[in-house]
């Protein structure tokens, strides 16, 4: 009885473990990501695709837990929403720039964040997911969120620092890809 047992154990075990080649195919949460793209000489375009919540959560309220940082801002008014909103484009816009060959700084700007709305829905569907069986496949789907960086002089070859809260993320030029974490927030890009 006991053999039986372990038996049907390690064949439940095997039938929930999937296969290495399958477990590759299956959707997982989504990595933080940016495509630059240069608008004018002097101009690019970042086009992000984030977990805005958990970004917002790092850059507003780290000191909250996660849980209760999403229930608070999911009840905020739409005014305290807004306000909230734009201290995000701030506190992002501070700690992201390009560091040119004359050891000036420019920041990445103009922030476009979803609306209040739009927002509060993203908070309330990640608490449900909090709440629902861990699986790879459970996740918010990434944001599209707009910025850009003007600067007096062409942008070519510069160093690039993103804000600890969008880490890691994976960056995408038209000629490169490569990653920003904790261990490597900087790197140097050309832009062509």
């Amino acid at each position: 009885m006991l053999y039986k047992a372990a038996a049907l154990l390690a064949a439940a075990f095997l039938c929930i473990q999937p296969h290495p080649a399958l477990a590759q195919t299956q959707p997982l949460a989504h990595y933080n990501a940016v495509e630059l793209a240069r608008e004018s000489p002097t101009k690019v375009q970042f086009a992000f695709a984030l977990n805005l919540p958990q970004v917002l959560h790092q850059a507003l309220a780290p000191q909250l837990a996660y849980p209760a940082f999403l229930q608070r801002y999911a009840d905020l008014s739409d005014l305290a929403l807004d306000k909230e909103i734009a201290k995000a484009g701030v506190a992002l816009s501070a700690q992201a720039y390009f560091t040119l060959p004359s050891g000036a700084k420019a920041h990445i700007k103009q922030w476009q964040l979803p609306d209040a709305q739009a927002l509060r829905d993203s908070f309330k569907a990640s608490l449900m997911l909090l709440n629902m069986p861990p699986s790879p496949a459970s996740h918010l789907d990434p944001v599209r969120v707009l910025a850009q960086v003007q600067a007096k002089t062409p942008i070519s070859r510069v160093q690039l620092q993103l804000p600890p809260a969008l880490y890691p993320i994976v960056v995408s030029l038209p000629n490169d890809k490569f990653w920003l974490t904790e261990q490597i927030p900087m790197a140097i890009v050309e832009l062509p």
